[in-house]
């Protein structure tokens, strides 16, 4: 189902017998998730009040991102034995591949078995990447699941990184902040951050310290207090991540093809921004779960004519104990 909300701004529907989900054609932003059980009606995501804002996203709110995920530290990176010199638009670094990315495109919407097809282009030298990038992604409903699946093909050497940038809130409608929600990461290293936010390439054990969710936990622990924009090296082990709140029962079950994640809890949502039915922002307010490579590896991003980039990662909601078996 397609509904036009503004002047090229439309809003598609999918939706089976387990889940609802919503999305715009400009940056593939999904508006809502919702279950069956709670009769469609509890959003489980972040959503701005004004659709028109979606058009000047500046914290990425639930679209797609690329070409690269995450932050270039200094904006260079080497490419067959050249500096690649991007563009700057977080301090000294490049982030979410520059201000030409994903999230202010206008997607092609197609029609696709279990959902549909989003497909854009990235054009040579767009924030200095080299190479027009050809990027479709599928927003698919398997059963309570929601399959997000990267394709992308260059036509000259470059680099691909995509991600997903939702922020989820499984209170129903933001009653609560994310604080309390529990989290299980699986990882047992995360990747060291200078004081501009960029990586050291230095990984960290994640030992017995705030970072450590191996066993679930609060995100906002009483001994373990802080935010956390974070990127942890996933250890294989599927699901990547949980999280659950204990007052709704919500649980919401991370799978991924990808080694890495960036867990970002919300920590610069604040009362400058006003969601869905007039909630006004606050920190944590949303969690996000951005699975992909590791940016400072750069030869695992590599792509070159004739190849195809390939990313898959499914977000499951449903209700009930949090421990999976």
């Amino acid at each position: 189902m397609k509904k036009q909300l503004a002047e090229n701004l439309y809003e598609y529907t999918l939706k089976n017998e387990h889940l609802e989900v919503k999305f715009l054609n400009i940056g593939g932003a999904i508006t809502k998730i919702a279950l069956a059980e709670d009769n469609f009606s509890e959003n489980l995501v972040l959503a701005y009040d004004d659709p028109l804002q979606y058009l000047d996203n500046s914290m990425f709110l639930n679209t797609l991102i690329g070409r690269t995920s995450n932050r270039i530290k200094d904006g260079k990176f080497d490419l067959l034995g050249r500096t690649i010199q991007l563009d700057l638009n977080d301090g000294p670094n490049n982030l979410h591949g520059g201000v030409d990315n994903l999230t202010h495109k206008n997607f092609e919407v197609l029609e696709h078995p279990g959902g549909y097809l989003l497909k854009a282009r990235l054009d040579h030298q767009e924030s200095g990447f080299p190479g027009n990038l050809d990027i479709q992604v599928a927003y698919v409903l398997e059963g309570s699941g929601l399959v997000v699946s990267y394709e992308a093909v260059t036509d000259q050497p470059t680099i691909a990184n995509l991600t997903h940038h939702a922020y989820f809130n499984l209170s129903g409608n933001l009653k609560t902040d994310v604080a309390d929600h529990q989290v299980e990461i699986g990882a047992d290293f995360i990747a060291e951050i200078d004081g501009t936010s960029a990586f050291t390439e230095n990984l960290l054990p994640v030992g017995v310290t705030r970072f450590d969710f191996n066993d679930m936990r609060p995100i906002v622990a009483p001994h373990y207090e802080g935010g956390y924009d974070h990127l942890y090296v996933l250890n294989g082990k599927n699901p990547a991540a949980i999280v659950w709140d204990p007052a709704s029962g919500r649980k919401l079950t991370v799978t991924t093809t990808e080694p890495a994640m960036q867990f970002y809890s919300g920590n610069y949502i604040d009362e400058s921004t006003t969601f869905e039915n007039g909630r006004i922002g606050e920190i944590y307010l949303g969690a996000c779960l951005e699975t992909h490579k590791i940016p400072y590896d750069y030869a695992s991003q590599q792509l070159n004519p004739g190849e195809t980039y390939r990313q898959e990662t499914r977000f499951e909601f449903t209700k009930g104990d949090p421990v999976t078996e």
